[in-house]
C-alpha cells in the first residue's frame, strides 16, 4: 500500500470517529425513542427560586421538566403578573429553562409566574395537565390573596383567566392588558393568587392570538356574575366560575344579495340570525331608476345554513335599472339588531329550473330512539314549497297502513314539521309517508317519488329520572334547572322550579347527564352571559359536581345540589 493510500485510510478512520463522537453528543440532546407511546403530561419537578420567597432581588427563574420539552410551547405559556415590561430571555439546557428578566423588578411587589397548560412535550406533543403557578415578592411580604373558580365548557383547558384591577367602571379589556393573569387547567379550575387589595374585574378569554387583549369578533369570552373586592386581610374568593359565549354586540349586515334566477334571492349575512326576525316582510326591493318598491311573499333559510336566508321573487324586475335590496329588523342569534341596511342586488333573469329536494330530517330516518308521546318530526327541503299542496301528500301510518291524524307546522317556507295528534305506542314501527310529487315550488315542479320516513318508538320502561333540590340558595328571582346529556343523544330537559327548590324529571332517556342550574334575574327564561362594554354581570348558575348516570326503569331520587359548592 503507497503512502497516498495509507494516508487516505487514516482519514478516513478519523472522520469515521468524529462521525461517531458528533451522533454520540447529538443522541445527549434528543428524547428517548422506541417503547410504548408516550401518553403522560411533562411536569415541572424543579424551579427557583422556592415559592413563596420574600425580598428577592435576583434577575432571572428556572423550571426543570420531567421530560424534553417544546421550547415554542413553553414560550407561549409564560405569564407573569404583573406583567413586565421588555422581552424575557430563555436559556437552555436538556429538561431546564432559565428565564432572565429584562429589567429590575418593582420593589415591594408581589409576582406570579405562571406556566400554562400549553406546554407540550417533545416525544408526543402531550400538554400539560395543569398550570403551575410560582409566586415570590420582591418585598417583605406575600399577597396571599386569591380567586379561584371554573370555566364549565366542553373544552376548558388553556382558556386565559385575566384579572384588571379597578379604578373605575370604565374597563374596556379590548384595549387593556390585564393586571393578573393564569390559565385554566384540563378540567377547567384555575387559581389567581398573589393579588393585592382592592377591586378586580376577572374574565376568562379563549385568547386566539394570545396577545392579552380581547377581540369580540374571534375570541370567546366568559364573564363573572360580580367583581371581587379584596380588602385589607388576605383571603380566598372562591366560585368565580365562567361559561365561554361569543360577547358578540355587532348587528347582522347584509354581505351581498345574488339573484340566482328570476325566482330566487340569495342574500348572504355577516353572521348567524334569529330564525324568528327571518320575515318576508322585513326584506324588499328598491329600483332607484324607476323609484319604484317591490316586496316578496315568501323567504327561507336553506339548511343548515344560519347566515343565509333565499327569498322568492314574483316581481318583474329591469336588469337595466339600479336595484338594492333592502332589510330591517334583523336580528342575530345574540339579541343584536340591524335597524335599515341594504346591499346592491346583483340581477339575474335565467329561467327557475329548481326542483324542492328533501334535504335533511330530525330526527334521521331509522331512528330506535323516537319518543312516542310528543315527538316532532322535522322535514327540510332545498326550495321553496307550496303550503296548500304540501299536506295533501302526507300520510303518517303504522306497520298495518292504518292512518294516524297529524299537525303540521311550517317553520318557514321550505321546512315543516309533523306531530302525531295522538300518543302512540311504545316499542312499535311507524312510517311517515311523503309523495314528493305534491311538494312544488313557484315554477310548479317537483319531484316524482315517494320518501318513506321509518322510526320505531322507545320502550316506555327503559326511561330514567332524577330528583331532588337545591340547597344554599336563596333568591327572590325564577330558577332554572337544566338536566344537559352528555351522550350521543345530548339531551336537554329543562324545568322552572317552585319555591321549594324541589325538582323532578321523569321520562328522561337512560344515559349519562350534568346538572346545573341558574338564577334567571333578567326574567327572561334563558341563561344571560352579560356583556363586556358596558359591563354586565352574568346570572349566577352553578353545576352539580356529580357526572348523572341515569339507568334505565331506575328514578334516582334525593340528589343534593348544593348551589354554593366550593371548587377546590
Amino acid at each position: 500500500m503507497g503512502k497516498a493510500s495509507k494516508k487516505e485510510s487514516k482519514t478516513k478512520i478519523i472522520i469515521f470517529f468524529l462521525i461517531i463522537l458528533f451522533l454520540s453528543g447529538c443522541a445527549n440532546q434528543l428524547p428517548p425513542g422506541g417503547g410504548e407511546v408516550d401518553k403522560i403530561p411533562p411536569t415541572i419537578e424543579e424551579f427557583y427560586p422556592q415559592n413563596g420567597i420574600t425580598n428577592f432581588l435576583e434577575d432571572h427563574i428556572s423550571f426543570d421538566f420531567s421530560e424534553y420539552v417544546n421550547k415554542r410551547s413553553f414560550k407561549g405559556a409564560v405569564f407573569i403578573s404583573p406583567q413586565i415590561e421588555g422581552e424575557l430571555k430563555y436559556n437552555w439546557s436538556g429538561t431546564n429553562v432559565t428565564i432572565e428578566f429584562p429589567n429590575k423588578l418593582k420593589a415591594n411587589t408581589t409576582y406570579v409566574v405562571t406556566i400554562g397548560t400549553d406546554v407540550a412535550d417533545v416525544q408526543n406533543r402531550n400538554k400539560m395537565a395543569q398550570s403551575f403557578s410560582l409566586t415570590f415578592s420582591t418585598g417583605n411580604e406575600i399577597d396571599k390573596r386569591s380567586i379561584i373558580g371554573k370555566v364549565f365548557d366542553n373544552n376548558p383547558s388553556g382558556v386565559m383567566i385575566y384579572a384588571y384591577k379597578l379604578n373605575g367602571d370604565t374597563l374596556d379589556p379590548n384595549k387593556v392588558k390585564p393586571d393578573y393573569i393564569t390559565q385554566s387547567g384540563k378540567n377547567g379550575s384555575y387559581k389567581l393568587d398573589g393579588l393585592s387589595a382592592g377591586k378586580f374585574r376577572v374574565f376568562a378569554v379563549r385568547d386566539k392570538f394570545k396577545d392579552f387583549l380581547f377581540q369580540p369578533k374571534q375570541d370567546e369570552i366568559g364573564i363573572s356574575n360580580r367583581d371581587v373586592i379584596f380588602i385589607k386581610n388576605d383571603t380566598t374568593v372562591n366560585n368565580v366560575n365562567f361559561k365561554l359565549t361569543k360577547n358578540d354586540s355587532e348587528p347582522p349586515r347584509i354581505m351581498k344579495a345574488i339573484m340566482t334566477d328570476s325566482k330566487h334571492v340569495i342574500v348572504d349575512f355577516s353572521e348567524d340570525l334569529d330564525q324568528l326576525s327571518i320575515k318576508f316582510k322585513n326584506f324588499s326591493i328598491i329600483d332607484s331608476t324607476q323609484n319604484k318598491t317591490y316586496y316578496f311573499k315568501n323567504i327561507y333559510r336553506k339548511h343548515p345554513k344560519k347566515d343565509q336566508i333565499i327569498l322568492i321573487n314574483d316581481n318583474q324586475l329591469i336588469g337595466t335599472s339600479n336595484l338594492f335590496l333592502h332589510s330591517s329588523n334583523i336580528k342575530d342569534v345574540h339579541g343584536n339588531t340591524t335597524e335599515k341596511d341594504f346591499v346592491k342586488l346583483i340581477f339575474s333573469n335565467r329561467e327557475d329550473t329548481s326542483k324542492p329536494g328533501l334535504i335533511y330530517t330530525f330526527p334521521s330516518s331509522g331512528g330506535t330512539e323516537t319518543d312516542y308521546v310528543g315527538q316532532k318530526f322535522e322535514f327540510y327541503f332545498s326550495d321553496y314549497l307550496d303550503t296548500s299542496t304540501a299536506k295533501s301528500g302526507i300520510d303518517f301510518m303504522d306497520t298495518y297502513n292504518h292512518k294516524i291524524g297529524f299537525s303540521t307546522n311550517y317553520i318557514d317556507d321550505a321546512s315543516f314539521s309533523i306531530k302525531a295528534n295522538i300518543d302512540l305506542l311504545p316499542v312499535k314501527d311507524y312510517k311517515i309517508v311523503i309523495d314528493l310529487s305534491k311538494i312544488r315550488n313557484k315554477n310548479g315542479t317537483s319531484a316524482d317519488s315517494i320518501y318513506v320516513f321509518n322510526f320505531t318508538t322507545i320502550n316506555g320502561l327503559n326511561f330514567s329520572g332524577v330528583s331532588g333540590e337545591i340547597k344554599n340558595l336563596n333568591t327572590d328571582n325564577p330558577v332554572y334547572i337544566i338536566l344537559v346529556g352528555i351522550d350521543k343523544s345530548k339531551k336537554i330537559y329543562k324545568k322552572l322550579l317552585g319555591k321549594d327548590l324541589k325538582f323532578i324529571f321523569n321520562r328522561v332517556i337512560s344515559g349519562n347527564y350534568k346538572l346545573w342550574c341558574f338564577i334567571d334575574s333578567d326574567k327572561n327564561g334563558e341563561y344571560s352571559f352579560g356583556t363586556v362594554v358596558p359591563f354586565k354581570p352574568s346570572e349566577k348558575f352553578s353545576y352539580l359536581k356529580l357526572k348523572l348516570e341515569l339507568k334505565p326503569r331506575w328514578m334516582q331520587t334525593d340528589v343534593v345540589f348544593d348551589f354554593e359548592n366550593k371548587i377546590n
